[in-house]
């Protein structure tokens, strides 16, 4: 059940600041950032909250939204939009004007929320009242507060409280149907709808993908050759001197390069772990990110176009004296990629090769490394 509320929990996990330091808090473009073993949140409203510790309390007044993950959380501070939370135990103490997405151990809401909930956890309590729809997924769940839309409920052991009231459907997912007894002062007979437990997981489970057809991988195939050609061919039209530098230095050490890149996007996508480490370093998490995603595409651009050089060299065309030339070059390299890349097994290994030694001659131009730096 856990699967419904991945995305949220995603967010809030890459969203909050590292533990490493204990009370770091850091207000920026009226949001706040905090991170430490035991965090308290106060001070003036803020607009976004983003917290992390292994306690985590948040007293301030949230405008916007609250992202908070520990091990005990309370939120205490009214927020304005929405919710995210995860831990050990958690427990909403104000009222929230959006949604409210938990995911824990224990979970206790005792105070008002005006948009959706949606929680999943062990042990799971309802005290307040919530105005739009609810989604719960526990072992142990109370429930003594009024849901006014519907509620889809998946529990092992169910308490009605004497305030429990569904204004709408209550749909009811377990393995005993013939055990589920919804008292009618909660909702109707005509309101309570029983299903299989599976039915909750297959309605929830990620879309399986269909294997696209023969006409659909051709023109994916095309369309990639077309995207990757016209980047190469505008490279080159650009910067012709640069990339015939580039090419020279793939081709003559194509190894060299290919550990150089490597390191570089190894570099790249491990700089994640240690800003995220920093605290505040997290703010430049999605520079590192898009940094790695650009060094192999344009690691990947290089590498079929010097392999497209190569090909038409040998197809005699020699080197490329003009943009129509680095053209039919770019376009070659970009097909002889795409092919390489349809070989089972071992296509994407060479894929990988390309844009490697392509990333790399792009690192070691930019430092100004040399395979006899190293030798020496």
């Amino acid at each position: 059940m856990l699967r419904v509320f991945l995305p949220a929990l995603i967010i809030g996990l890459a969203a909050v600041p590292a533990l490493a330091e204990d009370g770091g808090d850091w207000r920026f473009g009226g949001d706040a950032y905090v991170g430490g073993r035991n965090v308290v949140v106060t001070g003036e409203p803020v607009d976004d909250l983003f917290a992390a510790g292994r306690s985590v309390t948040a007293t301030v007044e949230i405008e916007g939204s609250a992202h908070m993950a520990g091990q005990n959380v309370t939120l205490e501070g009214r927020v304005g939009e929405n919710f995210y939370g995860l831990g050990q135990d958690i427990d909403v103490d104000a009222p929230v004007a959006g949604d409210v997405t938990i995911a824990g151990q224990n979970l206790t809401i005792t105070e008002p929320v005006s948009g959706d909930l949606r929680a999943a956890g062990q042990s799971i309590e309802l005290r307040a009242p919530v105005a739009g729809s609810a989604v719960i997924g526990g072992e142990d769940v109370r429930i003594d507060a009024s849901v006014m839309g519907d509620m889809a409920l998946a529990a092992e052991d169910v308490d009605w409280g004497n305030d429990a009231r569904v204004e709408g459907d209550l749909h009811v997912y377990t393995d005993t149907p013939d055990a589920v007894e919804v008292p009618d002062r909660v909702a109707g007979s005509d309101q309570v709808f029983v299903h299989e437990t599976r039915e909750f997981e297959d309605m929830h489970a990620m879309p399986v993908m269909e294997r696209p057809s023969l006409l659909q991988r051709l023109r994916n195939w095309i369309g990639g050759v077309i995207v990757v050609g016209l980047l190469g061919t505008l490279f080159a039209a650009i910067a012709p001197n640069f990339l015939a530098g580039l090419r020279a230095r793939a081709i003559a050490r194509p190894v060299f390069t290919g550990v150089v890149g490597f390191v570089g996007l190894s570099a790249l996508i491990g700089s994640v772990v240690l800003l995220a480490m920093t605290g505040f370093g997290i703010l430049l998490i999605p520079l590192s990110i898009v940094a790695a995603v650009l060094l192999a595409l344009t690691g990947y651009v290089i590498g079929t176009y010097a392999l497209g050089v190569w090909a038409t060299g040998v197809a005699g065309r020699g080197e490329p004296a003009s943009t129509g030339d680095r053209a039919v070059a770019a376009f070659s390299g970009a097909a002889i990629g795409a092919l390489i890349g349809l070989i089972p097994w071992l296509g994407w290994l060479a894929v990988m090769a390309i844009f490697l030694v392509g990333g790399g001659t792009l690192v070691a131009r930019t430092i100004r490394l040399e395979y006899d730096d190293l030798a020496a």
